[in-house]
């Protein structure tokens, strides 16, 4: 009889658990990150450009950015070595590092 007990004890102790863990990972989706964030440090944690929505224009990058993540609504991210977004084009998607200074503009879509 206490054997029984013990396991019906621990198997209960052990959904309490995984459904506690469960709950921490499933977090809501409004507490994940959206847009486009362009980081200046690694790993990624404050955003120094962040954009909501992709509108596809040419937009200056900051010389520190070192990369970027399109968290949502995002395709991809056309990074350019002129300030004006003309001449070639280097495809990046959405996760992508890269040296500070090497790309002056981008266009997101």
């Amino acid at each position: 009889m206490n054997r029984t007990r013990a396991r019906i004890g621990a198997g209960l102790a052990s959904a309490v658990v995984m459904a506690a863990g469960l709950a921490t990972v499933a977090a809501p989706a409004s507490a994940q990150p959206t847009g486009l964030a362009f980081y200046s440090s690694f790993p990624f944690t404050t955003p120094v450009v962040h954009l909501p929505t992709p509108t596809g224009e040419c937009t200056p990058l900051p010389a520190t950015a070192i990369g970027h993540v399109g968290w949502s609504g995002f395709t991809n991210v056309v990074m350019y070595r002129t300030a004006d977004c003309t001449g070639y084009e280097t495809n990046t998607g959405t996760l992508r590092t890269y040296d500070a200074g090497r790309f002056q503009s981008f266009r997101a879509f």
